[in-house]
């Protein structure tokens, strides 16, 4: 909104969504349309292209139609081909053809750190000239008003309790902060798992019920009391593209326990507590270390934080798109 007002000659924006979506937000200088009879896949790659015909198409996030040929797509990592342990053979086998394309034949594709961006390199062929990085932002962290009943609900006691927010994917590596419970034994630190639960993962380890709270699903304003609660915030992914979570986390002023892998050295190296992944002795003493920051470390944190801004992403995506539009 901030682009358009200070560019009032800026070219048109319209959203196109699928006809099957009902609820979207109210923009005040984009276009919402519904098309196609469709969805999912045969909607992207089959309609979508007829009703962008020659135009630019934006994809924040996901796929884009192989036929059309300008589109600017946004891919967050390699993960479906680098660390394919995590998905499926149908879903890593559809999306690494579908990137390979996408990298090769796109007019630009965007990406979320210098990491990802070596990545889509490496693995996919894209043009480093054509291909641009812009950080995530983390103010959205903000926003949500507190629900303070998920500590009571769950007998979560402030700051006495590590957060870590993950799905089952395997590369989150939940099971790295299960092995690491024993190396914690003399603490009295309690767990807390928020994310989709999945009992093959939880059933694998013998963990104690007063020592672990799986949460299971929870929304924006129990997630923001969880983050300003915690001891710390635990991420030992194995891989990824950006690692949004230790940045929310961050922004709210908690304290992170972040892998010492891939994307997450680039962004959180200057301010989180950095472990070795496969070693649970490590992880669990990366948690000691951080449970014990100063009031002034999480004033700090917040700090690091704000120079992650939507703002500047944003900036950046106008920029280059509204470029684009002119040649």
């Amino acid at each position: 909104m901030l682009l358009a007002e200070s560019a009032p000659t800026w070219p048109p924006v319209e959203i196109l969504v699928p006809s099957s979506v009902k609820i979207f937000p109210k923009y005040r200088y984009l276009t919402v349309s519904r098309v196609g009879r469709f969805s999912g896949q045969v909607w992207e790659q089959l309609e979508l292209p007829f009703y962008t015909k020659g135009g630019i198409l934006f994809t924040p996030c996901g796929g884009a139609p192989i036929v059309h040929r300008r589109n600017v797509i946004t891919i967050h990592d390699a993960a479906v081909i680098a660390a394919p342990q995590g998905y499926s053979l149908a879903f890593r086998t559809w999306y690494q053809i579908l990137n390979r394309v996408l990298c090769r034949f796109a007019l630009h594709i965007m990406t979320v750190s210098h990491f990802s961006k070596s990545e889509l390199i490496k693995w996919y062929g894209a043009d480093p000239q054509k291909t641009t990085v812009t950080y995530l932002g983390s103010e959205h962290a903000l926003r949500p008003n507190r629900e303070p009943r998920i500590l009571a609900e769950n007998q979560l006691s402030p700051f006495q309790y590590v957060l870590l927010v993950g799905s089952k994917n395997p590369n989150k590596n939940i099971a790295g902060l299960l092995r690491a419970l024993p190396c914690l034994a003399g603490s009295h630190i309690q767990v807390a798992i928020a994310g989709p639960r999945d009992t093959k993962v939880f059933g694998k380890y013998r963990v104690a019920n007063d020592r672990v709270r799986d949460l299971g699903y929870v929304d924006d304003s129990e997630l923001r009391t969880l983050y300003e609660n915690a001891a710390c915030f635990v991420f030992p992914s194995f891989y990824e593209g950006f690692g949004l979570p230790p940045l929310e986390a961050l922004a709210l002023g908690c304290p992170a326990v972040v892998a010492n892998t891939t994307s997450m050295r680039e962004i959180f190296s200057s301010i989180a507590f950095m472990c070795d992944p496969n070693d649970p002795s490590d992880i669990a003493n990366k948690i000691l270390e951080a449970s014990k920051v100063t009031k002034e470390s999480r004033t700090r944190n917040r700090e690091f934080a704000t120079s992650f801004r939507w703002a500047d992403c944003a900036k950046t995506t106008w920029e280059l798109l509204s470029g684009l539009s002119r040649v």
